[in-house]
């Protein structure tokens, strides 16, 4: 509900849900407290994907094609936690984005072997992976990009933008 509407008040929420606006305040008797929850709850999903994407098995370019996937694939979650600031700056998002995760331990190992461009800082590389993942999303929420078409297109835009060009599967210019 909060990714599509930031403005939704508790009864938007609570009617979204499917239950009342009391059984809602019982658990969370502030909208604060529904935030905090929601945002914990968003990053354990994100944690829990990138788990099951076993980066650290495989080569690092599969490994970082299952976890494009995983994150797709809860991009609802992606965008909530990052389209507003003040959600961004949340304690359990820094923790989730701190340098030397998983995450960073995946670009490293591919810049180790050689698929992953060295020219570009591990955080960048990360950052870049958030945002194009969260743009994929919302084209596909917006219906500028067909669901269908919404991984194809964030690999082939990763992958030509973070990978050495013998690890390039396809010639520039071409659809996916």
């Amino acid at each position: 509900m909060w990714v599509r509407d930031r403005d939704a008040t508790l009864a938007d929420i609570a009617a979204a849900a499917e239950t009342h606006r009391a059984t809602l305040h019982r658990h969370f008797p502030s909208r604060t407290e529904l935030l905090d929850a929601t945002v914990r709850s968003c990053v354990a999903e994100i944690v829990t994907a990138t788990e099951a994407a076993a980066i650290a098995k495989g080569p690092p370019l599969a490994a970082l094609r299952r976890l494009v996937a995983a994150y797709l694939a809860i991009g609802d979650h992606i965008r909530f936690l990052f389209e507003d600031l003040a959600v961004t700056r949340h304690p359990a998002v820094a923790e989730l984005t701190a340098a030397d995760g998983p995450v960073t331990e995946l670009i490293r190992r591919g810049q180790a072997d050689g698929t992953l461009d060295t020219s570009l800082a591990p955080a960048w590389i990360e950052r870049s992976i958030w945002a194009l993942v969260y743009a994929a999303s919302e084209a596909v929420n917006d219906g500028t990009l067909p669901a269908h078409d919404a991984l194809p297109v964030l690999l082939r835009t990763i992958e030509d933008g973070i990978t050495r060009p013998r690890h390039r599967n396809r010639p520039r210019g071409t659809n996916p």
